[in-house]
C-alpha cells in the first residue's frame, strides 16, 4: 500500500476533528434551518408566542456555539483522545441541553398551530440526540490489556521505519562522520550547516533527535535549543549537545535551556552510539507515554460513559465516593415497560442477525427519546425495555407526564421503524425502592409494587396504546386524553380497571 493510500485511510487528527466539526454542524444545521422557517411564520401571523420561541431558537443556536468551542479545545494528539474527550463534552454539555430544548420545543407542539414545524423539529432534535449518543460509532471495544513499556533501542525495536536524526554543524567534515555513522547505525540522517536553516525544515518534518553543535556563525546552538524548547511543536524532540567545549558553564545552559545530554568532540563511537540511542530511546518511550495516558484516559471516559448509561448521575457519585451504594426508597417515581407484540414470532420465522439489528436499531431509538424526555434507563429484557421518571426529586405529575411523552414518542417511532414491529406501552406511578443489584457485573434496578404493576398493565394493553393504571389516569386529569378500556385481571392484582392515553392536551 502506498504512502498516500495510508493517508487517506487514516486522516490526521485535525482532518478528522474538521470532518466531525462539519456533521455536527450539519445535524445542528437542521434543527435551527427549521427552526428559522417556523419563526418567520410566527412574526407573520404575530403570534404572542414569538418572544417565547425566539428564546429557544437563541438557546439552540447557543448551544451549537457551545459544541463547537468545546470540540475545538479537544485535544488532537491523537484520534482516540480527540474522541474520549468529544464524547465526555457531549454527555456532560450537549445532551442534557437537547433534553431542556426538546422539553420547550414540546410545549409549542401543545400550543401552536404549526404541527409540521414542530414535528420536523422534535425530529431533528431526536436525531441530533442519535447523533450525540454515538457520535462516532455503535460500539467501542475496550483494549483488553496495555502493552508493556519495551526498554530496548536496537533499530527493529525503534519500528520499521527508521527513527529520523538531525544533525546541525558548520563543519561539514564533521556532518559527514556523523552521518555516516548514524546510517550505519540504521538511522536516517539529514545535515545541516546553519540553525536557520534547520528550524526551516522542522516547519514541514520532525524529527526524533537532533544532534547539535554549539558553536556556529548566524545562530548559536544554544540560541536554536532556546527556540525550539520554547515551540510547543519541537520542545519533546531531545536534543544531544556535540561540542569541543570545555566551558561548563555553557554545558550548564545548555542542559538547563533542555538538553537531554552532551558529548564532547572529538567523540567515541560507542559513547556516542550509546548516546544517541538512549536519547532514542528516551524519546520513544514519551511519545509510547503519550499515547497511553490517550488512550487511559479515553478507556476511563468510555467506562464513565458505559457507567452514566446504566447508573443515575447520583449514584455514580456514591459509588465513586464511598464505594458501595446503599438502597434507597424513591418516591413520586413514574415506571414504564414497553415490550413487542409478538416478538417470538418474529425470532422464530426471521434470521436471527437481521432480529438482532432491528431490535438494537428500535432500541436506540427508544434510548434517545428516554434521555430527551428525561428518563432514566434501568435495563432491556429480551424484547422489553424499562425506564422511570422521577429519581431525581421531580413531582409525580412530572413524572408521569415525562412517562406519557416517551410512550407515545415510542409509539409512534415504532410505527415508521422498518421492522415492522407493533409495541405496547404501559406505565404506573407510586414509590420505589432502588440499589445496586450484582457484584461482578452489577446494575442499577427498581423494584416493589408499582413496578409489578406497570410490568402488568404493560401486558394488559393492546398493540400501539399507551395504557395506565387508574391512579395514574386520574392524576394526569386534564392533561391527556384517554378513555377506560375496562376492567381486567392482573397477575396477582386481582382486577383493575385499566386505561389507555391517547394524547396530551394543549397547555
Amino acid at each position: 500500500m502506498s504512502s498516500n493510500e495510508n493517508e487517506s485511510a487514516t486522516p490526521s487528527p485535525e482532518k478528522f476533528r474538521s470532518t466531525f466539526r462539519h456533521d455536527i454542524r450539519s445535524n445542528f444545521s437542521v434543527l435551527i434551518g427549521f427552526g428559522e422557517v417556523l419563526r418567520e411564520n410566527l412574526a407573520e401571523a404575530k403570534s404572542p408566542h414569538l418572544h417565547e420561541f425566539d428564546a429557544a431558537l437563541s438557546k439552540g443556536r447557543m448551544l451549537l456555539d457551545d459544541t463547537i468551542q468545546m470540540i475545538n479545545h479537544c485535544t488532537l494528539d491523537s484520534i482516540a483522545g480527540f474522541q474520549g474527550e468529544v464524547r465526555n463534552g457531549l454527555r456532560k454539555q450537549t445532551l442534557p441541553a437537547l433534553r431542556t430544548l426538546n422539553e420547550q420545543i414540546t410545549q409549542f407542539k401543545e400550543t401552536l398551530d404549526e404541527k409540521d414545524l414542530i414535528t420536523e423539529i422534535l425530529e431533528a432534535l431526536r436525531r441530533l440526540t442519535l447523533r450525540c449518543h454515538s457520535p462516532f460509532e455503535r460500539r467501542i471495544e475496550l483494549n483488553a490489556s496495555l502493552p508493556s513499556l519495551q526498554l530496548t533501542a536496537t533499530n527493529e525495536q525503534l519500528g520499521s521505519e527508521a527513527p529520523k536524526v538531525l544533525v546541525i554543524d558548520d563543519e561539514t567534515h564533521n556532518l559527514h562522520l556523523i552521518s555516516t555513522f548514524l546510517g550505519r547505525l540504521g538511522l536516517s540522517v539529514t545535515t545541516f550547516t546553519s540553525g536557520v536553516n534547520a528550524l526551516r525544515a522542522l516547519e514541514t518534518d520532525l524529527c526524533d533527535l537532533i544532534l547539535l553543535d554549539l558553536h556556529m556563525p548566524a545562530m548559536s546552538g544554544l540560541e536554536f535549543l532556546k527556540i525550539i524548547k520554547s515551540d510547543e511543536r519541537f520542545k519533546e524532540i531531545p536534543v544531544l549537545v556535540v561540542t569541543a567545549s570545555d566551558d561548563a558553564d555553557e554545558l550548564a545552559d545548555c542542559i538547563e535551556a533542555g538538553a537531554v545530554d552532551s558529548l564532547p568532540k572529538p567523540f567515541q563511537s560507542a559513547f556516542l552510539k550509546a548516546r544517541v540511542q538512549t536519547s532514542l530511546e528516551l524519546h520513544t518511550i514519551k511519545k509510547r507515554e503519550k499515547t497511553y495516558l490517550h488512550d487511559l484516559s479515553f478507556q476511563k471516559n468510555r467506562v464513565e460513559e458505559l457507567l452514566s448509561a446504566i447508573l443515575p448521575k447520583e449514584i455514580i457519585d456514591e459509588l465513586n465516593a464511598t464505594g458501595e451504594v446503599q438502597p434507597k426508597r424513591y418516591n413520586n417515581v413514574c415506571v414504564l415497560f414497553c415490550d413487542i407484540v409478538n416478538f417470538t414470532q418474529s425470532c422464530d420465522s426471521q434470521d436471527h442477525v437481521l432480529v438482532l439489528n432491528q431490535l438494537q436499531s428500535l432500541f436506540s431509538e427508544f434510548e434517545a427519546i428516554a434521555e430527551l424526555q428525561g428518563l432514566q434507563k434501568i435495563k432491556t429484557s429480551g424484547d422489553s425495555f424499562m425506564a422511570v421518571a422521577g429519581l431525581r426529586g421531580s413531582s409525580n405529575l412530572q413524572s408521569e407526564l415525562q412517562c406519557v411523552r416517551a410512550g407515545l414518542d415510542m409509539i409512534s417511532t415504532s410505527a415508521t421503524h422498518p421492522s415492522g414491529w407493533k409495541v405496547r406501552v404501559g406505565i404506573h406511578s407510586g414509590s420505589v425502592v432502588g440499589g445496586l443489584v450484582g457484584s461482578g457485573q452489577f446494575l442499577f434496578d427498581v423494584w416493589g409494587d408499582t413496578v409489578n404493576v406497570a410490568a402488568r398493565i404493560k401486558g394488559a394493553g393492546q398493540p400501539q396504546t399507551l395504557t395506565c393504571s387508574k391512579s395514574t389516569f386520574e392524576s394526569l386529569g386534564r392533561h391527556i386524553k384517554g378513555m377506560s378500556l375496562g376492567s381486567t385481571e392482573l397477575k396477582g392484582k386481582g382486577i383493575q380497571e385499566i386505561f389507555a392515553i391517547n394524547s396530551l392536551n394543549k397547555a
